[in-house]
């Protein structure tokens, strides 16, 4: 049962990852702003934990996009799948995971295999893209196998174009993943998690553009 999350001040979420462009090169203009930035708590999330932070930051085009898209309409929610559309389109987006508990590996995979599944369904994903990713997610994770995620372990991700750089720096700040992995199905599966139409993430994102005037944000 999804507990709905509760939106927490925007922090500089352009400092999420360690390494990468400097959040300057994700500076948005204008009423852009109002959809580039996303920082949120949702609790008992896809990822069957109790609570996981949310950090995001879209660069390119998609943020300014957006704003066209919404601004000026009387209900902008009701332009909430072609929003959605927009962001899953997105070419460069960085995506930072906090957890908030401890669990095992196990129950992570078979989560994100649950994540894919749902994608498939959707037509983001084909069945063998699935398979693959689930493979690739086996191999890339195993070395969490003795330790699980721990609370206040971070699993980053940068995505430019289909070429999709991933960190997992557990709670002592020792670095356990650092990867690159080229391939459209890398890009689609990460946006589809959080944009996709079964996304836990889906509506609380939206609300977050649609919440306050883009004039002001």
């Amino acid at each position: 049962m999804l507990i709905p999350g509760r939106r927490i001040p925007t922090l500089c979420v352009g400092l999420i990852l360690a390494a990468g462009p400097t959040a300057s090169a994700f500076a948005q203009q204008g009423s852009a702003a109002c959809c580039a930035r996303f920082d949120y708590v949702l609790e008992r999330t896809i990822f069957k934990v109790d609570a996981v932070r949310l950090e995001l930051v879209v660069g390119g085009e998609t943020p300014g996009r957006v704003a066209e898209l919404v601004s000026g309409r009387t209900d902008p929610r009701s332009a909430s799948d072609s929003v959605a559309a927009l962001y899953l389109k997105a070419d460069h987006a960085r995506i930072g995971f906090t957890f908030l508990r401890s669990f095992g590996l196990k129950r992570f995979l078979d989560a994100n295999l649950d994540v894919m599944e749902k994608l498939s369904k959707t037509g983001l994903l084909s069945d063998a893209e699935v398979q693959k990713l689930a493979a690739e997610n086996a191999d890339r994770f195993t070395v969490l196998a003795a330790d699980g995620i721990r609370d206040g372990d971070r699993l980053e991700h940068e995505v430019r174009g289909d070429t999709v750089t991933t960190r997992y720096t557990d709670v002592t700040g020792t670095v356990r993943i650092d990867e690159i992995r080229i391939g459209p199905e890398q890009r689609r599966v990460l946006l589809g998690s959080l944009f996709g139409p079964k996304s836990g993430f889906r509506n609380g994102l939206l609300d977050q553009v649609f919440s306050e005037p883009y004039s002001e944000r």
